[in-house]
């Protein structure tokens, strides 16, 4: 038993198992370790020999200053309200950043708070995932989120989620303290994400310059920082002078403490202190070249390497981040080194000594901080416009980055994240690596920045006046459909160049074209309004085309309605939704009809949306109608072409299970969501990465026909086979899989209510609520009705348990929310309400509240009767239990007992002639009908009919058995 901690990672325990059971270990995208807030010594020798590691934030060598806005506002967030919440902290590299995260860590650390450094972790290492285990000393968890925007947004959101689970399980207040260069397309995205789907509270913070954060400016703060560094070296304070600090090369916090460390030392040494920021950077290198030569020809001669070779090995490093021995091998042998494994290994073990590793596994500790590790690959490259001031120009450094970044398989390099990220960092200030190297590399193997990952993209499409080719190269690469760790750098780069080629092109139809593909791509980055305004821009300019050559423009028009019609269903415009759908539908059917080979596959596409928005309006018959004829469709199609149509034939039986069961048609429901399974599992068989994710819905759906069929043993294994899948997909991608997950979950505790296990159920049950209440508090007008149907199901297992006040609170709950809903909405919403308030009723009248138990189950009855009139098929069995409820709450009420037995009665012939049709589904409520009229003819005195009905009871009982 684990206590006062968390593990992140697998801890498996299983107990009082009946069948098979299926472990997957995987292990989370990132690690975690507690943060020290101590500062690392460093003696005067150290800092004599290499001054730059006094610029390394875990020596706070300069005590923390300033920021008091900053400190303010973060103090304010971390003491808010919200249970869980993320802070983006942006700046350019050099503003402070991580000095501000260790001051915040450290002051949460002395108020009691746990603060953990999360990082992230690629490439998983083989064999079993090695836990990280953390101690929980407080009520409140500090997590640091280091170069935030070199993440891919998947594991943002799977560290999100995990803590998000730490929130509702150990009732921990959650703050995340993400450190970025940039809030790009990148942020915006993940906060709509991160709200919308996992309800957590987010913002960011810009880190301005210095002066405007605080009183102190910028001579103060190298005033101050050269006295430490004075301090640190042992070097007598002469009153140091202060350059010109107001250009732009001084607005980081480093750039300055950069200058004051390069001003001390340049005195030590009797030498010209520099003054521009180029030139500081060129100093502080030569100094580490100075380093690399002491160590190689002092008196121990602690390094074989000699500095120009060293020289080669840091660039090197820089470029591939730490890496295990063997890759730093190989990275050797591409960077032009020789290729002798005892010759790279001197080279390795002697860079070890200059930059030792904070990793027992890795060598290839990079320069740090990472400004000074960039400057030292522009300054070493040729081509840069400060020639002649820095001495480390090396012929060398364009072949090794070129041949860093050759594969020499199919492959990419391990390093390639790495190296390309820096190279796009790099070239945020310095041009030169761009144009000379990064553009023709990127031109030549656009796959290279594709394995950098989409943060990275996303920095690329950013540099200025980014070179065109070299974007439509990666654009060639970009998933088609949608993908979360590209669609951000998807939507980006496709921003860029839909506003270059509409600046170059006048023809309509290719600008309305652009603007279609970039909607999509917005769409999909979670940019509604920005797609909408792209859609609407390419229908207006279709619209146009089509009206004077509708042949060659109308399957544009009805593409484009397509889309703008999806966006405005996402941004909550219903109506116009419908509409603009409704057109694209009947311009498909009318194409179809004159082309059917080359318009008919559109259409039961265009058909599907309709049906899911009918559906979602509560316009059933319509949407069935429209769901019935794309799955006719399909069938036809993949008859012809089962390889091209058998997927959307699955998808289109999916729709029609779902269209049939709302309809009350379930015997047809459960047919057609066997046939989906069967082709998905067929279809995930051959390709799991692309239909395990279908497959997953379907079994969901699979479960829901099969109970309400009575068949419960079938019902629970399809969907704990569903919720297991599930599981999976929503720890690699929680902001697509979460509310899928959070349904079936439902249905899960819904299945363990029907086999009787009502203690299993309720812990699925309260997942289950806690995760649509998140979901909601970002898309109410999404997920408020899948919240109601959790609070619902949550409130009858409550009520199973006898635990009557809460159930009777989750049951008003779902009231209050479906009586919102179905103000605005009653063809829509009135069947869950009227759901919701027979349960009511019960509640009420088991903690003898009868007056208003009588009057909540007399709406919930009037209800069932006004939809059973409008749809008998689908609503007759709900008449039968708000019937049957009725009567109930009367017996319990022991009033109107004469009003409660036509109830009933009417009650007990629907439940009969459902019987007979569908025995399984109907025979437990047919037998609580029976014991109802039962009780009420006895209450009424009519003992002799009361005993003759449980007679027959008793002996259809035995005839069972």
């Amino acid at each position: 038993m684990l206590t006062g901690s968390v593990v992140f990672g697998d801890v498996v325990q299983i107990s009082h198992v009946g069948g098979d059971v299926t472990v997957g270990l995987d292990r989370p995208p990132y690690r975690v370790i507690p943060v020290d807030s101590a500062p690392l010594s460093l003696s005067v020798s150290q800092a004599r020999a290499q001054p730059s590691r006094l610029l390394l934030a875990r020596h706070q060598v300069v005590p923390f200053t300033g920021r008091a806005d900053t400190l303010n506002a973060l103090a304010a967030w971390i003491s808010g309200p919200e249970p869980v919440a993320a802070l983006l902290v942006h700046g350019a590299g050099g503003q402070g950043k991580t000095r501000l995260a260790a001051e915040v860590a450290g002051r949460c650390s002395r108020a009691g708070w746990a603060v953990w450094k999360v990082s992230h972790t690629p490439t998983p290492m083989a064999g079993p995932a090695p836990l990280s285990r953390m101690e929980l000393p407080g009520a409140a968890v500090l997590a640091i989120v280091d170069y935030a925007d070199r993440w891919p947004a998947s594991a943002l959101l799977a560290l999100l989620t995990h803590l998000q689970d730490l929130n509702t399980r150990a009732n921990s207040q959650i703050r995340v303290l993400m450190l970025a260069r940039s809030a790009g397309y990148w942020w915006p995205a993940l906060a709509d994400r991160a709200d919308s789907d996992l309800g957590v509270d987010t913002n960011q913070l810009t880190l301005p310059p210095l002066a405007i954060d605080s009183d102190d400016d910028r001579t103060g703060l190298f005033t101050t920082a050269a006295a430490h560094f004075a301090a640190a070296m042992n070097v007598e304070d002469v009153g140091w002078p202060v350059p010109n600090l107001t250009g732009a090369g001084f607005t980081q916090v480093l750039a300055v403490h950069m200058a004051a460390l390069a001003t001390v030392d340049a005195t030590r040494h009797r030498q010209e202190p520099p003054v521009r920021s180029d030139a500081i950077s060129a100093y502080l290198l030569r100094r580490e070249q100075t380093y690399w030569r002491e160590l190689h020809t002092g008196t121990e001669a602690l390094v074989q390497t000699p500095p120009e070779v060293m020289h080669r090995a840091v660039f090197t490093a820089t470029l591939t981040g730490a890496q295990p021995r063997s890759d730093a091998r190989q990275a050797l042998t591409q960077a032009g080194f020789p290729a002798s494994a005892e010759a790279a290994d001197r080279i390795i073990d002697d860079h070890t000594v200059c930059y030792p590793p904070t990793g027992m596994s890795t060598v290839f500790e990079p320069l740090h901080p990472d400004r000074l590790g960039e400057d030292l690959l522009a300054l070493s490259t040729p081509g840069h416009s400060h020639r002649g001031i820095s001495n480390l120009e090396r012929d060398w450094a364009p072949a090794a980055i070129t041949g860093l970044l050759t594969p020499e398989g199919p492959q990419p390099p391990v390093w390639t994240p790495a190296a390309v990220t820096i190279l796009v960092e790099t070239a945020h200030r310095w041009p030169h690596i761009s144009t000379s190297l990064l553009y023709p590399i990127i031109r030549r193997n656009p796959a290279l920045a594709i394995a950098a990952g989409g943060t990275t993209l996303t920095r690329l499409a950013e540099l200025p006046d980014v070179d065109q080719s070299a974007l439509e190269a990666v654009e060639a690469l970009l998933p088609h459909e949608r993908h979360i760790d590209f669609d951000t750098a998807a939507a980006a780069i496709t921003a860029v160049l839909t506003t270059r080629r509409l600046a170059s092109i006048t023809v309509p139809s290719a600008r309305a074209s652009l603007q279609l593909a970039l909607g999509r791509r917005l769409a999909h980055a979670g940019d509604h309004e920005g797609a909408l305004t792209a859609d609407r821009a390419a229908v207006d300019v279709y619209r146009g085309l089509a009206t004077t050559d509708p042949a060659a423009f109308e399957p544009n028009l009805a593409r484009a309605l397509t889309s703008y019609g999806n966006d405005l269903w996402k941004l909550g415009h219903q109506q116009e939704a419908l509409a603009a759908t409704r057109e694209a539908c009947e311009m498909h059917r009318r194409m179809a009809i004159a082309n059917p080979t080359g318009h008919l596959p559109a259409l039961p596409a265009s058909l599907t949306n309709l049906g899911a928005m009918l559906s979602g309006l509560g316009l059933q018959r319509e949407a069935l109608a429209a769901t019935e004829e794309a799955v006719a469709i399909h069938r036809e199609l993949t008859q012809a072409d089962p390889v091209t149509y058998l997927p959307a034939l699955a998808t289109s039986l999916d729709n029609l299970g779902v269209d049939l069961a709302r309809s009350g048609e379930q015997e047809a429901a459960l047919a057609a969501a066997e046939e989906a399974v069967e082709i998905y599992r067929r279809l995930a068989e051959a390709h799991p990465a692309t239909h395990r994710p279908d497959l997953a819905r379907s079994l969901s759906n699979l479960g829901m026909w099969r109970s309400s069929l009575g068949h419960r043993e079938e019902a629970l294994a399809a969907t704990q086979e569903a919720v297991a899948m599930e599981q999976d997909l929503a720890i690699a991608n929680p902001a697509a899989w979460l509310p899928s997950l959070a349904m079936s979950l439902t249905n899960l505790a819904a299945d363990l209510s029907d086999m009787g296990r009502y203690e299993q159920a309720l812990t699925v049950a309260e997942d289950s609520c806690a995760t649509y209440r998140r979901l909601a508090a970002g898309r109410p007008s999404v997920y408020l009705r899948e919240l109601s149907a959790a609070l619902n199901n949550l409130g009858m297992t409550l009520a199973q348990l006898g635990r009557r006040e809460e159930a009777l609170a989750a049951t008003e709950e779902a009231v209050a929310i479906r009586r919102d809903l179905a103000a605005a909405n009653p063809t829509a919403w009135l069947p869950d309400l009227t759901q919701s308030l027979t349960n009511l009723g019960g509640d009420l009248a088991d903690l003898g509240r009868y007056d208003d138990a009588l009057a909540i189950s007399a709406e919930a009855a009037r209800n069932s009767r006004r939809l059973a009139d409008a749809d008998p098929t689908a609503y007759l069995p709900d008449l039968a239990l708000g019937m049957c409820a009725y009567a109930r709450v009367r017996v319990a009420a022991g009033a109107e007992l004469a009003e409660a037995l036509p109830a009933i009665e009417e009650a007990v012939d629907i439940y009969e002639e459902l019987f007979d049709q569908i025995p399984e589904a109907f025979s437990v409520a047919l037998v609580g009908a029976y014991r109802t009229w039962i009780a009420v003819l006895e209450g009424l005195n009519r003992t002799e009919e009361a005993a003759d009905i449980r007679r027959q009871l008793d002996e259809a009982g035995e005839a069972q058995e």
